[in-house]
């Protein structure tokens, strides 16, 4: 059983479709956290560019990235 479920395909708007639409094309599926999200579509949007930026090349090296996202999993009290 699945502790939460998310937009559908049928029920999804047109920005959340294109986004879904993305997110297949680069990952070849919709994680349910992107479906979670998009009961808000603003908070989709915004979480989807900002996981575009991160996972640009160049921008940063990837020992930054990864130390960057350590400090925050600590900082939000992630168990893992």
């Amino acid at each position: 059983m699945s502790r939460g479920t998310g937009v559908q395909d049928h029920e999804a708007g047109l920005s959340t479709r294109i986004i879904f639409w993305m997110l297949k094309r680069i990952l070849h599926r919709v994680p349910l956290g992107s479906r979670i999200r998009a009961w808000d579509p603003k908070l989709l949007r915004l979480s989807f560019r900002m996981d575009m930026h991160m996972a640009r090349g160049g921008t940063l090296s990837p020992k930054l990235k990864e130390l960057a996202q350590l400090k925050v999993a600590a900082m939000v009290g992630c168990p893992f």
